[in-house]
């Protein structure tokens, strides 16, 4: 009987393990070795979805971690026009495009995050250099405007200015800061475009009970 030294066979487990890791390295896409954004793909389908250690991810902890993949997904891809927002897991993306295969791109490029419930898109061709600065003098004072409600802390509501285009995207505790937020926004001369992408918190038991 041939006797193996204890170290020996550490060395060969070892090697065996790292022999089974290599496999995922080892994916060839479209004839090339994997590249990060394959690689984050990857991780997509290994990591846990709904806990980590310590707990439960809350709906806004997984908003967030959905943002950041997709953000990061779509400048890998050098979609540096658009900016991405995720709102109860629904992803919307703004901003310019410079035709119809760059859209279907960045389309394509969101739909790879798993974990998107909707892809909600809107595209504008590039504004011009005066469009830009009309719409950033715009955008401050519809944010001042925002300001001075009582309830904007509270909620979730982001503005994205596209030149003169304004889109509204977020989630409000009731119709009413929605409407508000709406008509302020129509207020603002010298918008081309007022896009609402608002959502509102469904009602809670409590709500219904105070409401009778």
């Amino acid at each position: 009987m041939v006797k193996i030294p204890l170290c020996t066979l550490f060395v060969l487990a070892a090697a065996a393990i790292l022999a089974g890791c290599a496999v995922y390295p080892a994916v060839q896409v479209a004839g090339h070795a994997m590249t990060g954004y394959d690689a984050a793909i990857l991780v997509d389908e290994y990591l846990p979805r709904t806990n980590v250690t310590g707990g439960k991810l809350t709906a806004a902890d997984t908003d967030r971690i959905l943002q950041r993949r997709l953000r990061e997904r779509l400048r890998f891809r050098n979609h540096t026009g658009l900016t991405a927002h995720v709102i109860d897991a629904n992803a919307y993306l703004v901003g310019q495009v410079q035709g119809r295969n760059q859209a279907d791109q960045a389309i394509r490029t969101a739909a790879t995050v798993q974990g998107l419930k909707t892809i909600t898109c809107k595209f504008y061709n590039a504004p011009t250099d005066h469009q830009t600065r009309e719409g950033a003098t715009l955008h401050a004072r519809l944010i001042t405007l925002l300001k001075r409600t009582d309830w904007l802390p509270e909620v979730d509501l982001r503005v994205v200015t596209v030149g003169t285009n304004v889109v509204l995207i977020g989630k409000t505790e009731d119709f009413r800061q929605k409407s508000e937020a709406l008509a302020i926004a129509s207020e603002v001369g010298g918008l081309t475009e007022v896009v609402d992408y608002i959502s509102v918190r469904d009602p809670l038991p409590g709500d219904k009970l105070a409401g009778r």
